[in-house]
């Protein structure tokens, strides 16, 4: 019988992945039922979950780009913004936990105008080569631009949109940061499962960029899963890209 000896990595990812699993268990052992309003339906939710898998739960779609439900809360991109009654704004769905007595509004006109502003802040800086991306057709993005996106954006800088240099990630990822839209479920995966913190980001706002440490390629052997993960055409499979 072969067995392939673990790399260090993974035998870390393995070892986050079961004490995940465990805490998952037993955490969602001791939740405790709780009544919710989702657009005025009495909804059943376990107190202290998150409200977008309660609004799941409930047949209620809810946008998102930086939500996953294996990987740690980012609320980076507020596509999921719900309406709380008794809050002045809407709020991230994904962020806030459920608790008893809540009203929830997941599709009103002032949700569906909140999403389309982060639509076209996200917008603002991707450029439109849908036609031409290999994850078109199957792009988050681009699905929630059918339903939330304008005809037309409102920014016009005299510089362009945002050009980023693409990274050299190894033999499985193929880049094109022009696209990305910061979620981060790349570097959380590479952090929290993988067990190989080697993605990050630096700079701020406008300017950040994500990458590795000296343009260091990703020596993991789970690093191929962010191409699955990614939400648009910025990670993509290298050994079957159109070159």
């Amino acid at each position: 019988m072969l067995r392939c000896a673990m790399t260090p990595s993974a035998r870390r990812a393995v070892a986050n992945w079961t004490t995940l699993r465990r805490s998952l268990t037993t955490t969602a052992a001791r939740r405790e039922q709780v009544e919710i309003f989702i657009n005025n339906r009495p909804v059943m939710a376990e107190q202290g979950a998150a409200l977008i898998q309660a609004c799941e739960q409930a047949g209620h779609d809810i946008p998102r780009f930086c939500y996953h439900d294996r990987l740690a809360v980012a609320g980076n991109c507020r596509m999921c913004l719900v309406e709380l009654e008794r809050s002045p704004k809407p709020v991230a769905s994904c962020a806030l936990p459920v608790a008893a007595g809540m009203r929830i509004h997941t599709d009103t006109p002032l949700v569906h105008k909140a999403r389309e502003g982060v639509m076209e802040f996200l917008l603002a800086n991707h450029p439109l080569d849908c036609p031409v991306c290999d994850q078109g057709g199957e792009c988050d993005l681009q699905d929630q631009s059918v339903r939330y996106g304008g005809d037309r954006g409102r920014f016009h800088e005299p510089a362009g949109k945002r050009a980023t240099e693409n990274k050299n990630l190894g033999p499985l990822v193929k880049t094109e940061m022009n696209r990305c839209i910061h979620c981060t479920r790349c570097v959380r995966f590479a952090n929290e499962v993988a067990g190989a913190p080697e993605l990050g980001t630096s700079g701020r706002g406008n300017d950040m960029q994500i990458g590795t440490y000296v343009e260091k390629v990703l020596s993991t052997e789970m690093s191929g899963n962010v191409v699955d993960l990614c939400p648009v055409g910025a990670l993509t499979s290298k050994p079957y890209a159109f070159v």
